[in-house]
């Protein structure tokens, strides 16, 4: 073949032996050979190049062939391009799991050269093919029509009803589910039925068949290729009434008949989702008798888990039945203590906030929460491992391991400077556990450190100096309310004062601080610790969180009788903050009397300094952004190894501070504080930021993205832009809103 028509392939493997080799008998065989040492250099290379086929390693270092894949079939570019993945591993869900992530076939090591380049010019031979049956369907069989009638007989549907259904087309054939009752399983079962092929439930993996059609292809067309266990080729598909589809599956068995099964299409999505629903971890365990003895050495000679992988290698058997992992909720092996060490260590080195271990069929899946984003990390096999980790976690936080059926609370000293709080809870493949991590040294970050800009951080520290009153900080769950409340104690905190805390848990310890951990099973509840704080001389007190009646009442309380208060609230920004204390039942006059400030605050992702790309913002976005005049440049994320390929690193908060005035306080007295009366009331007469206009802020100084800020701050339906943002924008407000 001339240069000019040489096809171009981009082969990947982090061995370079292999490497070498493959790429010579490619560039032997007539190919355009590019080459990729891992799963990070071939994504970025695969921005500037567009191969015709690629050939990818599974087991690499960093990013597994299975990420790779998934990452290229969900790019619009490349998602056409065929993936044959080439590795040691053998197993059938290793071949399930390939086809998930959008593999065309499955080469073991080694494949002599006859094979690669047969395999290769099948499917660059089937490529534009498949893609033209996607592209290009024909007519619907004739009997759909009869079909339609069956059913709408069936259902004894009056002919009055039965023209809105005529125009129903073949691939919308399961709308028709809902408006005759039917579920889609039970659609599909009538058609199965009415072609005279058979029907299946589920699908059976172990069956599937890889090298026969292209997976984007399958998900398009909702078909799987099979293999009987009598070696006869058979094909399941959702929709025996697609005629194109069923002619190309007839001409593709060279006039041989294969089998057809009709599946509902939820079973044929349970086939991907089983295998390529999140991106492969970046460790494989199989924890067999020999590999916990081989494991724990390589724990004892403090091996990282990618020389265990490699390591495992051999040992790898996905259809292991036997190993030496413990049933018994009893002490666990010591490769399982050294296991269950390093993934906590891993997950503190990486700056997680917190460890998933969950168990699923044949699997422990392991995800660590970074930067607010939970992230897939290890799949631990076999799934029976979930019982020795879950006791080992138990015992390392004085839990009972015998108890399986409840869920328990915990908490691990892990290091001098890490605490861990473990909440386990009973799931249908076993107990999950999940592991806050709390870092002692975070705890005494200074206030302007956690992303207050200048204007709020003077506001903050003003108010919380206050001798008395009531400061609340709001927000969702994992918005940074805890961590900024514990700033402004370590600020506050001093000899000449008594600062007193009642938390459920206890996350952070500080000195100088009293800090008491609710009891609910012995009636000790954030009220009832509040009331005995009154008898005990504070001077500050935090309350870990409002969340009845009692609480609030005894906070109000404390806050008007010469006592600093701070706690949090789960509202979605200060100004209806006001409100959720009024709908509690705490009287408008009280609140109005004792509340000082409310704080609202989410946590947004930093951009990676490393990679973050400029662009030229549009007038539209400009506008959303609050620019003017001639800057017309953001920042986007882009992606390196120092983020991880997410184009983020570590977050900063953002804040609205509503400062209670007169004004407002007559208007809660009178009853007319509306959530929206007070919002416009601290805007145009007290100047606040509002949380979207401070993430806006960041977004100008290139601090986050505007795409991060949309997708966790909401707008208002009005201009709330600030008084000194109107003002740097050469406009004035309007019009001040009536109250």
């Amino acid at each position: 073949m001339s240069d000019e028509r040489r096809p171009r392939v981009m082969c990947v493997d982090d061995d370079a032996v292999t490497l070498r080799l493959i790429s010579r008998l490619l560039e032997a065989g007539g190919y355009e050979v590019t080459t990729a040492e891992s799963g990070e250099k071939a994504l970025e290379t695969l921005a500037t190049l567009r191969p015709d086929i690629i050939l990818l390693d599974v087991m690499m270092v960093g990013i597994t062939g299975y990420e790779v894949c998934s990452r290229i079939v969900r790019h619009p570019d490349l998602a056409e391009v065929p993936v044959i993945f080439m590795t040691t591993l053998d197993g059938q869900q290793d071949r399930a799991k390939a086809f998930a992530a959008g593999g065309v076939d499955y080469l073991v090591k080694p494949t002599n050269r006859e094979v690669l380049l047969e395999t290769m010019q099948k499917h660059l031979k089937t490529r534009s093919r498949w893609n033209t049956v996607i592209r290009k369907r024909k007519a619907p069989l004739a009997e759909f029509g009869t079909f339609k009638e069956h059913l709408m007989t069936l259902k004894g549907m009056p002919l009055t009803e039965r023209t809105r259904f005529e125009r129903v087309p073949p691939s919308k054939m399961y709308t028709l589910a809902e408006p005759l009752g039917l579920t889609p399983s039970r659609m599909a079962q009538l058609a199965a039925e009415f072609v005279q092929l058979p029907f299946t439930p589920v699908i059976e993996t172990d069956k599937l068949e890889l090298g026969v059609l292209p997976p984007t292809a399958c998900r398009e067309l909702m078909v799987i290729p099979i293999r009987e266990s009598d070696g006869t080729q058979g094909f399941i598909l959702s929709n025996p009434f697609d005629g194109n589809l069923i002619a190309e599956i007839r001409r593709l068995s060279l006039g041989v008949s294969p089998r057809m099964i009709v599946a509902d299409p939820a079973a044929i999505e349970a086939v991907f989702a089983a295998g390529g629903g999140f991106p492969e971890p970046q460790t494989r365990l199989a924890l067999t008798d020999e590999a916990n003895r081989r494991v724990g050495s390589l724990y004892q000679a403090n091996a990282t888990l990618d020389d265990i992988k490699r390591e495992l290698h051999e040992l790898y058997r996905p259809d292991q039945k036997g190993g030496s992992v413990p049933e018994a909720a009893a002490e666990p092996s010591p490769p399982v203590v050294m296991l269950v060490d390093r993934i906590l260590d891993d997950a503190v080195n990486m700056g997680a906030s917190d460890i998933h271990i969950e168990p699923a069929q044949d699997v422990v899946l392991v995800r660590y929460r970074v930067d607010g984003e939970l992230r897939d990390i290890h799949d631990l096999i076999p799934g029976r491992l979930i019982q020795p980790i879950i006791a080992r976690l138990k015992i390392m936080s004085h839990l009972d391991i015998t108890e399986r059926r409840m869920p328990q609370d915990g908490r691990i000293v892990f290091r001098e400077s890490i605490d861990l709080r473990l909440a386990t809870a009973p799931m249908n493949y076993g107990e999950k556990a999940v592991l806050r991590v709390l870092d002692k040294r975070k705890a005494a970050l200074p206030l302007d450190r956690l992303g207050f800009s200048k204007r709020h951080l003077a506001v903050y520290r003003e108010k919380i100096q206050a001798p008395y009153g009531l400061i609340l900080h709001v927000g969702p769950t994992g918005s940074g309310k805890s961590m900024t409340l514990f700033s402004a104690l370590r600020e506050i905190a001093n000899p000449s004062i008594n600062v007193q805390t009642i938390e459920d848990p206890i996350e952070y310890t500080l000195p100088r601080i009293n800090q008491m951990q609710t009891h609910a099973e012995i009636g000790l509840t954030f009220a009832r610790g509040l009331r005995s704080f009154l008898r005990q001389d504070p001077d500050v007190i935090l309350v870990g969180e409002i969340r009845d009646l009692e609480t609030a009442e005894v906070a109000v309380e404390a806050a008007l009788t010469g006592h600093l208060l701070l706690s949090t609230l789960h509202t979605n920004d200060a100004a209806s903050t006001v409100l959720r204390l009024f709908e509690m039942g705490i009287q408008p006059f009280m609140v109005s009397a004792s509340l000082v400030l409310v704080c609202a605050q989410r946590l947004l992702r930093r951009l990676c300094t490393e990679c973050r790309v400029t662009y030229t913002a549009g007038d539209d976005r400009l506008r959303l952004v609050g620019l003017t005049g001639g800057n017309r440049t953001l920042h986007r994320a882009g992606g390196c190894k120092a983020c991880g390929g997410t184009g983020y690193r570590g977050r900063i908060g953002v804040h609205e501070l509503l400062v209670i005035d007169e004004e407002m306080r007559l208007a809660m007295t009178r009853g007319s504080a509306t959530t929206e009366v007070l919002k416009r009331m601290a805007i145009e007469k007290g100047g606040m930021t509002t949380l979207y206009w401070d993430a806006m802020e960041k977004v100008r100084e290139g601090v986050t993205s505007f795409e991060e800020v949309i997708a966790q701050v909401r707008g208002e339906d009005y201009d709330s832009r600030p008084d000194w943002m109107l003002a740097a924008a050469g406009e004035k407000r309007i019009a001040a809103s009536p109250l």
